[in-house]
């Protein structure tokens, strides 16, 4: 009799425990440019862009589409979000010489060189041209002028892409990295896909299917650039939440975000300037660690969903 109330209560406890359910979307992906360096280590407190001349430095705003169309394709409008395909760009004036002028520009993940000519128009007004180098498929020209401290202007891109003219208004900014730099409550995070689905009919039909990562507020309460996470700290986080925690140690570099729903939380983040798209030797050691603990807990979440909905 007692072996039968033995297994009775060894059968119970079995089937009161929630099963994990395998989750085949399980990848986790780190960006190039992210990857941790396990050699040197620099020991990194702060960046500072210093210039002299008034018109270098970062510029930094919306790179907004120009060619009349509200929307394409492309977009996303769903469950309330909408995302027209702006994207933050920080054109970095670097150096000008007599009438010419070099930079660079950096927005959606992409860091691309220009040169061109400068002209005083006077009453501080200057007038730009400049032109990036061609090999690149999202290469083009930029028309601009600088005056009350604005940059304002055109972007022409050489090739036939999906939004080939764009402008902007941008604001100069100083990038300085704060490792106590804490996310503002400005945006939610969502994640969205383009999926096809197969009418029957010979027809295959595109959509966006959207999720509203389940992220808490923790996300505002954890740095995990100027603390060392622990176990404890991470084991019971949401996916949502490990996913914007270690990216935001990304951001606080100024990387330039190539996967979009990312670049979009991140873009609308007050203190945030796209700066580098390689940032893996600027992590400081603190950080190194939790991007290793923080993967090994995200790839987790993402393989295996509870009734909870976890992920």
């Amino acid at each position: 009799m007692k072996n039968v109330f033995y297994l009775a209560i060894i059968l119970f406890l079995i089937s009161s425990c929630k099963p994990e359910i395998k989750n085949p979307d399980s990848k986790v992906k780190i960006e190039k440019g992210t990857e941790i360096e396990v050699s040197e280590s620099l020991q990194k407190t702060e960046k500072l862009v210093k210039k002299t001349n008034p018109l270098l430095g970062y510029w930094v705003g919306y790179f907004e589409r120009n060619d009349g169309k509200d929307y394409d394709k492309k977009a996303v409008i769903t469950g309330g979000f909408t995302w027209n395909r702006e994207n933050k760009i920080n054109i970095s004036i670097d150096s000008i010489k007599e009438s010419l002028v070099y930079g660079h520009s950096v927005v959606a993940g992409n860091d691309r060189p220009f040169h061109g000519s400068i002209k005083n128009e006077g009453d501080n007004i200057f007038s730009f041209k400049a032109k990036e180098p061609g090999d690149d498929k999202y290469d083009g020209e930029f028309t601009f002028t600088i005056s009350n401290n604005q940059l304002i202007g055109k972007w022409v891109a050489y090739k036939n892409i999906n939004i080939k003219k764009r402008k902007y208004t941008l604001e100069k900014k100083l990038f300085s990295y704060n490792r106590n730099t804490m996310l503002d409550r400005s945006t939610l995070y969502v994640k969205w896909i383009n999926k096809k689905v197969d009418r029957g009919n010979g027809e295959i039909e595109r959509w966006i299917s959207s999720e509203f990562i389940t992220a808490t507020n923790l996300i505002y309460e954890i740095n995990a650039s100027n603390t060392l996470l622990t176990k404890q700290d991470v084991e019971n986080l949401k996916k949502g939440d490990l996913t914007i925690i270690r990216n935001s140690i990304y951001a606080r570099h100024g990387y330039s975000f190539k996967n979009r729903p990312l670049r979009v939380f991140f873009d609308a983040q007050s203190w945030y300037i796209p700066v580098h798209s390689d940032i893996k030797s600027d992590f400081t050691e603190i950080e190194k660690k939790n991007i290793q603990l923080l993967l090994k807990y995200e790839k987790n979440a993402s393989e295996y969903y509870d009734y909870f909905g976890r992920g």
